[in-house]
C-alpha cells in the first residue's frame, strides 16, 4: 500500500483507505493490482435510536476488513442512494431508485475506465440488491466487464449469533462504528423490546402469495426492531464477528480473477455461433 505517513498509525484502515491517498499512490498500486471495494449504504430512519447512516457505515466498515483481507484498495462510501420504506421519515435522504442506478453505474464506469478491472460492490442495505443486479448487468451488456455485488449482512449476523450476540441492524451497526473509530458515537441501550414488522399485515400475506410490494413504515421501531438486551459494550464482540465473516471470503479476489477468465474465452469462443453447438433432441 502507500507510504505510511504521520499520524496515520491512528487512523482505522488507513493503509486501505484510497481517500486519504494521492493519485501517484494509486497509481503505484495500480501497478501491481487492479481490485477495488466499493461500499453503498443510505441515509435514512433507523428507529428512535440508530444513526441515519447505519448502512452506510456497515457496508464501509466490511468493505474496509474486506480490503484488508484482500490487500486491496476501499473507495468511501456511497451515503445517498433509494432508501425504501423510511422516504417520509425525518433525516431520511429520499431519492429514486433510478437515480441510484444511474448514479451507481456512472461510478463503477469511471472505475473501469480509471485501470480497476475488479470492481466489488460492498452493499447489504435491502433495496440495493435489485438495483446493484441491474447495475452490474447493464456494465456487463456494455463493456464485457463484470462487477461483483456482496452482501456481508447474512454471514455477519450469524456470527454474531454464534456468539450469543443480540443481533440485527443496531448490533451490527455498533461494531461497525467501533471499527470506523466512532466507538462511543452510539449508544444503544433501551427500556424495551421492539420487534421487526410490516407497518400493516397485508404486506406479509402477499409476501407469502410470492408478491412484492413498497411499504412506508408506520412506526419508527418497525425498521431495526429494539433489543433491551443489546449493550454498548457488545461492540468489540460484533467486531469480531465481522472479522471473521470479512476472513471467510478471503478468496473471492481469486475467484473473480478466474471468472474473468473465463467469461472471456466463452465470448471469444462464441459457442452460440457455432451451428454444430445445438443439443440433439431426437
Amino acid at each position: 500500500m502507500a507510504k505510511r505517513k504521520s499520524g496515520e498509525a491512528s487512523i482505522p484502515f488507513a493503509d486501505v483507505r484510497m481517500e486519504l491517498m494521492s493519485s501517484r499512490d494509486v497509481q503505484a498500486y495500480q501497478r501491481r493490482s487492479d481490485l477495488v471495494v466499493l461500499p453503498v449504504g443510505c441515509i435514512e430512519m433507523h428507529g428512535p435510536l440508530v444513526p441515519l447512516g447505519c448502512d452506510a457505515f456497515i457496508d464501509w466498515a466490511m468493505g474496509l476488513l474486506l480490503a484488508r483481507q484482500w490487500k486491496c484498495l476501499c473507495l468511501p462510501p456511497i451515503y445517498y442512494t433509494f432508501p425504501g420504506a423510511s422516504g417520509p421519515w425525518p433525516g431520511t435522504v429520499d431519492i429514486s431508485s433510478r437515480a441510484t442506478v444511474d448514479y451507481l453505474q456512472a461510478v463503477v464506469l469511471s472505475l473501469l475506465k480509471g485501470g480497476f478491472k475488479r470492481v466489488v460492490i460492498v452493499g447489504s442495505h435491502g433495496p440495493l440488491a435489485a438495483m446493484a443486479q441491474c447495475v452490474i448487468r447493464d456494465v456487463f451488456q456494455a463493456t464485457g466487464h463484470a462487477v461483483l455485488h456482496v452482501q456481508p449482512y447474512n454471514p455477519v449476523i450469524k456470527k454474531m449469533e454464534a456468539r450469543g450476540v443480540p443481533y440485527g441492524e443496531p448490533g451490527l451497526v455498533l461494531g461497525s462504528m467501533q471499527l470506523l473509530g466512532l466507538g462511543g458515537a452510539f449508544d444503544p441501550s433501551c427500556v424495551a423490546d421492539r420487534p421487526l414488522e410490516f407497518p400493516v399485515p397485508s404486506i406479509g400475506a402477499l409476501r407469502k402469495c410470492q408478491a412484492q410490494a413498497p411499504w412506508i413504515f408506520s412506526k419508527d421501531y418497525q425498521h431495526t426492531g429494539m433489543n433491551k438486551q443489546l449493550k454498548a459494550s457488545h461492540a468489540d464482540q460484533i467486531a469480531e464477528a465481522m472479522a471473521e465473516a470479512a476472513a471467510e471470503m478471503k478468496d473471492l479476489p481469486r475467484h473473480f480473477k478466474q471468472y474473468q477468465k473465463e467469461m472471456a474465452k466463452l465470448y471469444k469462443d462464441k459457442p452460440w455461433a457455432n451451428p454444430k453447438a445445438w443439443t440433439r433432441t431426437e
